[in-house]
Order: structure tokens, then C-alpha cells, then sequence
């Protein structure tokens, strides 16, 4: 308890003797840099609450300086936000864009990017239910997301395009452990349900590439664009996957891996 108390203290206070007004500093950035990457790392020792309060503090330093403020804040975006960075956290990247729209730094066009991504980490965010959407079947009927019925529900965005997705639809498809859920079913009610989703692409190509997905998969097309114009979901990229609880509730979003995901189901159930 003590080390931990003082390993918060430490990361609290990281900051402290950091000159901000220095320019000259980030001529050659390297240093800071790594400084940032280290206390991004360490944010996770504090809780969510107290690490979003000390990012916070970190972007009010920020300002004393146009350069400094304009460097910090690239680089908070590139590893907070960006999907492919091993440090992306939306609770803590929502502080900093709370934090720069409050201040008043910010005037006129300059506004307009970060309340767009405010708005857009702000949806199905973890612990919500998801929300709710219509899309068709191959057979030509409607499903609805909340209709269907599994301890788990494993969603993934994709387009039959992107290599990526392909991958990742692989990687699914040959996973023991998912597969295993797939097969475990109660009286009543399926251990996990997979839903994929295909927001981009005419629906020929759809129709011809889902004929290669697993057939106990759940596999649709937004015919209604609904996630692509109405923006229910922030595809920042994909595939863009989220796993869902009994009711909907999001319990991971964008999960750096499905390692995440089966480690995830693993934790939740040892006899499968």
C-alpha cells in the first residue's frame, strides 16, 4: 500500500519540474517525448478519476506556451487517439479535449476537429448499452442488434475490402476459444452470438463475401447506412470490433487484439 501511494504521488508531481516556457527544448523533442510515453504508461497506476484529473493538469500547464501547447497536444492526440497506438485511451483522451474546449484556447475553426471527436468518443462508450440497429440478412430479412439473444454478443464492422478485416475474420474463425462459445449454447440462451456487420461496399460484393464466413456467424449489411451517415458507431477505423454483455451493455470497445477478447471470455468462464 505504501509503494502504491508513493508510485501516485510520483506520477502526480511527474510534471513538476518540466520547464513548459522552454522552447528550445522541443527543437529537439526526443527527450520529451520519451518523458510523455513514460507518463502516459504510468497513468494507469492512479485510478481512472484521479489519472483524467492529472492529464488535465498536464494540458492547463500546456498553455503558457502557443508551441509548447500545440506540441503536447499533437502528441497527446497521436497516442491517445490514434487506433493503432498501444497507449489509445478514450476516458483519458475525453479529459484533454474537455480540458482544451473549456479553457477558451481554442476560437473559431480551430474548434471544430476536437468537438467532432469529442462527440464521436463519447458514443457506446464502455459500460453503456450499445446502441441499437437495423441491418439485413442474406435471406433478405431485417435483424435488430437488441434482439438477439446471447450471454455475449462479439460485433465487428468491417468492409470485404480491407486486408485487415479479412485478417482479423480469420483470426476469429480459427479461434478455439471463440469457437468453443460458439458451440456452448444454454436452454435458453447462447453463450456468445458473432455479428459482422458490413458498412462499406455495394451490397453484390456483401452478398458474395459473407458466403465464406462461418455460417453460425450472424452476418449483415447496414443497408440503411445508418452507422456510416447517422454515425451511431465511431468507426475510426477498420475492423472496429466491441463485445457486448447480456444486455447490450458495451464491455470492451476497440480492443487492440482478439487475444483481448478471448482473454476476456477466458477470465469470464474457465469451463469452456
Amino acid at each position: 500500500m505504501a509503494k502504491q501511494q508513493k508510485d501516485s504521488i510520483l506520477i502526480e508531481r511527474f510534471w513538476d519540474t518540466y520547464d513548459f516556457t522552454d522552447t528550445i527544448r522541443l527543437s529537439s523533442s526526443a527527450t520529451t517525448e520519451r518523458m510523455l510515453v513514460d507518463y502516459l504508461s504510468q497513468l494507469s497506476e492512479l485510478t481512472e478519476e484521479r489519472a483524467c484529473e492529472n492529464i488535465r493538469r498536464l494540458v492547463l500547464k500546456t498553455k503558457v506556451n502557443k508551441v509548447v501547447n500545440r506540441w503536447f497536444l499533437q502528441r497527446l492526440e497521436h497516442h491517445l487517439y490514434e487506433p493503432d497506438s498501444s497507449l489509445r485511451n478514450d476516458s483519458y483522451y475525453i479529459s484533454v479535449l474537455e480540458e482544451v474546449l473549456t479553457s477558451g484556447h481554442l476560437d473559431g475553426m480551430m474548434r471544430i476537429r476536437p468537438l467532432y471527436q469529442l462527440k464521436m468518443l463519447k458514443k457506446n462508450r464502455i459500460g453503456i448499452k450499445a446502441a441499437d440497429f437495423t441491418f439485413i440478412l442474406s435471406t433478405g430479412e431485417f435483424q435488430k442488434l437488441w434482439d438477439i439473444s446471447a450471454k455475449y454478443t462479439l460485433l465487428l464492422f468491417y468492409d470485404p475490402d480491407c486486408i485487415y478485416c479479412r485478417q482479423s475474420m480469420m483470426e476469429l474463425s480459427e479461434s478455439s476459444v471463440i469457437n468453443s462459445f460458439l458451440q456452448h449454447s444454454g436452454l435458453s440462451l447462447s453463450q456468445l452470438a458473432l455479428v459482422t456487420i458490413c458498412t462499406e461496399g455495394e451490397m453484390d460484393a456483401w452478398k458474395e463475401y459473407q458466403q465464406s464466413l462461418p455460417s453460425v456467424w450472424i452476418n449483415g449489411y447496414d443497408v440503411r447506412k445508418v452507422l456510416t451517415e447517422k454515425e451511431l458507431y465511431f468507426l475510426r477505423s477498420l475492423p472496429s470490433i466491441y463485445l457486448l454483455g447480456e444486455d447490450k451493455q458495451v464491455l470492451l470497445k476497440e480492443p487492440s487484439s482478439i487475444g483481448e477478447v478471448t482473454g476476456y471470455l477466458l477470465n469470464k468462464y474457465d469451463d469452456i
